[in-house]
C-alpha cells in the first residue's frame, strides 16, 4: 500500500478519483485551502483506505483558486466559503464567541480532521522586510482558534520551515494552547524529496490528535527525479497553445543559450544581470538550469522566468511550464487547472500549494494507527 500512495502511475493519471465511493465516511474542514493540494493528499490517503471523505468546509480568498478547488472537489465538497478567515473566525483563543463562531461550532463540532496552511509568506526565506515578523503570521493562532471552538479529533498544519523562528514563537503558542484542550502535538519537519516528490521543499508541519500517534514516514522513503515525472510532456508544448502546457515567453533567451552552450548549470556572474555582476549575491540558483537526473529546487510562482530561481529546463531552452511545475508539485493529471486563464494565478496557485503526498503520508500514518487501536 506504502509504494502505490501517490506514485507515478497516479501522478501521471487522467482518470478521476471518486472519494466518495466508500460506505465508512469521515468529514474535515480545510482553512486556508489554496487549490487544494492538502485536501487532495488527505483524500487519497483516506481513499487508499477505502474510507470516503466528505469536505464539510473549506475556506479560501482568493477566487481562482477557490474555483478550482470547487471545480475538483465538487463531488465531496459540502461548503466553500470565498472570503478570509476572519470573516469566520472572528476571535483568538480564550476569548469570548463571537456570532460567527457559534455558528461554526454548531454546524462543525463533528470533524474528523481540520486542515489548514496560513499564509506563510510572512516567515518565508525570501521575504526580506517582515520576515518573522508579519501580521499574516497571526493567522496562524486562527486555526487554533477554530480547533478551540469545533474540538475536532485531529488537526494538521503545514508552513514553511522558517516558521520555527516567528519572532512571537507561533509554534511554541499554538502548542501549549493545544495541549490545554487535550491534544497530543507533534512539530514535524518533513523534506519531500525523501518521500517520491521530485522537489527539494522543506516544510514544517505541526499535528495535533486527541490520541498519541507516532509518525513514521520512513516506509514512504522513495526518490523520483525530473526526468520521472517530467519526461512525458516534454514537448507537449508544440502542440498546444494552452497556458497550461506552455512556457512563459522569457526575455533572457541569451543568458538560457549560454548555459547550453557551455553545458552548464549555473550561470556565471559576467551574464548576470549588474545588480548581480557589482556585488556579492547570495542567489547562487537564480539564472539556473535544473539537472535531469535530480530533483528540482522549490518550486515557487516565479518558476516561469530563470531570474526567480533554477527554472530553465534541463533539456530544452526554455523555463518549465506549469504543467511541469504542477508534476514537481505533485499534482496528478486529473486535477485540473484548466479554468484559469490567467497566467500569474496560474503559477501563484500551484506554487503555494502543499505538496499532495506530504497530507496522504499524514493520514496513512493516522488510519493505520486506528487500526491498530480498534483490532
Amino acid at each position: 500500500m506504502n509504494d502505490v500512495l501517490c506514485d507515478l502511475e497516479w501522478l501521471k493519471s487522467n482518470k478521476t478519483r471518486n472519494y466518495m465511493k466508500h460506505q465508512k465516511q469521515v468529514h474535515i474542514v480545510d482553512l486556508f485551502s489554496g487549490c487544494g493540494g492538502l485536501t487532495l493528499g488527505a483524500l487519497e490517503g483516506f481513499y487508499t483506505n477505502e474510507i470516503s471523505c466528505k469536505v464539510k468546509l473549506a475556506v479560501e480568498n482568493n477566487e481562482y483558486s477557490s474555483k478550482i478547488y470547487k471545480d475538483n472537489f465538487k463531488d465531496c465538497l459540502e461548503e466553500m466559503y470565498i472570503g478570509d478567515v476572519e470573516d469566520l473566525i472572528c476571535g483568538y483563543p480564550e476569548d469570548k464567541l463571537g456570532e460567527s463562531e457559534q455558528k461554526l461550532k454548531e454546524n462543525f463540532s463533528n470533524i474528523n480532521l481540520v486542515l489548514a496552511g496560513p499564509p506563510c509568506q510572512g516567515h518565508s526565506r525570501l521575504n526580506n522586510h517582515t520576515r518573522s515578523n508579519d501580521p499574516r503570521n497571526k493567522l496562524y493562532l486562527k486555526v487554533i482558534r477554530f480547533v478551540e471552538i469545533c474540538k475536532p479529533k485531529y488537526v494538521i498544519i503545514e508552513n514553511v520551515l522558517n516558521i520555527k523562528h516567528d519572532k512571537d514563537n507561533i509554534l511554541d503558542e499554538s502548542k501549549v494552547i493545544l495541549e490545554n484542550l487535550g491534544y497530543k502535538v507533534q512539530n514535524l519537519t518533513v523534506k519531500i524529496a525523501k518521500y517520491g516528490v521530485a522537489q527539494k521543499r522543506i516544510r514544517h508541519v505541526q499535528i495535533a490528535s486527541l490520541n498519541e500517534v507516532t509518525f513514521d514516514f520512513t516506509k514512504y522513503q522513495k526518490r523520483y527525479v525530473l526526468s520521472d515525472v517530467i519526461e512525458d510532456i516534454i514537448d507537449e508544448s508544440k502542440s498546444s497553445d494552452n497556458i497550461f502546457h506552455t512556457p512563459s515567453v522569457t526575455k533572457h533567451m541569451e543568458r538560457i543559450n549560454y548555459l547550453f552552450e557551455n553545458n552548464m548549470h549555473d550561470l556565471p556572474n559576467h551574464m548576470r544581470p549588474d545588480c548581480h555582476k557589482k556585488k556579492n549575491h547570495t542567489y547562487p540558483t537564480s539564472y539556473g538550469r535544473l539537472k535531469w537526473d535530480d530533483a528540482s529546487t522549490t518550486i515557487t510562482r516565479g518558476f516561469s522566468t530563470m531570474g526567480q530561481g533554477r527554472f530553465v529546463h534541463p533539456l530544452r531552452r526554455r523555463t518549465l511550464t506549469p504543467h511541469e511545475a504542477s508534476r514537481i508539485q505533485g499534482f496528478p493529471d486529473f486535477f485540473k487547472f484548466n479554468e484559469v486563464k490567467k497566467r500569474g494565478q496560474l503559477h501563484l496557485m500551484i506554487a503555494n500549494a502543499v505538496p499532495p503526498k506530504v497530507g496522504a503520508m499524514i493520514i496513512n500514518e493516522i488510519i493505520h494507527y486506528e487500526n491498530e487501536v480498534n483490532a
